[in-house]
């Protein structure tokens, strides 16, 4: 990953070690009916802060606790402490995701992206079908991304469990979707189907996925965890 870009979300308190919280860009039931108050009570709250927290427990008093989590996590994987991977990148994941997040999904894709969407796809339509099927396809746990691939353009991928996508990798994140069930159960029970639905017609920031995809092509810095 690149250096820290500007288009960061605004760095929030420590969680009792050096990683900070991502604040919301947005309150809690900004996202209603699509996703509940409850459910980003308990995937914010009790989900991500407790990554945040475990992953500082983690790096404590180690070499590791002054690194941005990008080098955190690339660390971990390759000293194979998992514990660490999974709690250090679980945390990544998630604030990419509140990024990924928007009151204003609704809106289109601005015209480069939507270009770029429409030559990979054949046209936001077709990306949006695609999309749900991608995610219903995959097994358990795991996130969806819509990535920029140094070779092949736009793509959609999934990972599983914790690994974020440009972990060993030449993709750069645009967009990413949760999985994992607490993301939509309270809302969505074990419908995931509509839960992308939901996501990617009226929760997905095209703003955010504009910017990094802008930067991309610009050579500019691309998000990078706040800190």
């Amino acid at each position: 990953m690149s250096a820290q870009s500007t288009q960061n979300a605004k760095p929030g308190r420590e969680a009792q070690g050096t990683i900070l919280t991502a604040e919301l860009a947005f309150a809690r039931d900004a996202l209603e009916p699509h996703v509940s108050a409850e459910t980003m009570h308990y995937h914010y709250d009790k989900h991500y802060l407790g990554y945040v927290s475990k992953t500082n427990a983690l790096i404590k008093g180690t070499d590791l606790a002054e690194a941005a989590l990008e080098d955190i996590i690339r660390q971990a994987a390759w000293k194979r402490r998992r514990s660490l991977l999974v709690n250090a990148a679980q945390t990544w994941n998630h604030a990419f995701f509140w990024a990924s997040l928007s009151p204003d999904g609704d809106a289109e894709p601005d015209a480069i992206l939507t270009s770029a969407m429409e030559r990979a796809f054949g046209s936001l339509e077709s990306f949006r079908q695609k999309f749900i099927e991608k995610g219903l396809a995959h097994v358990g746990s795991g996130w969806l991304w819509l990535v920029c691939d140094k070779h092949r353009g736009l793509m959609l991928v999934t990972t599983d469990k914790a690994i974020p996508v440009w972990l060993g990798t030449d993709r750069v994140p645009l967009l990413v979707c949760d999985l994992w069930e607490h993301a939509y159960y309270l809302d969505w029970k074990n419908d995931r189907g509509a839960w992308l639905g939901a996501f990617i017609e009226s929760c997905a920031n095209w703003n955010h996925a504009g910017r990094q995809l802008a930067a991309l092509l610009n050579g500019q810095a691309i998000w990078t965890y706040p800190g």
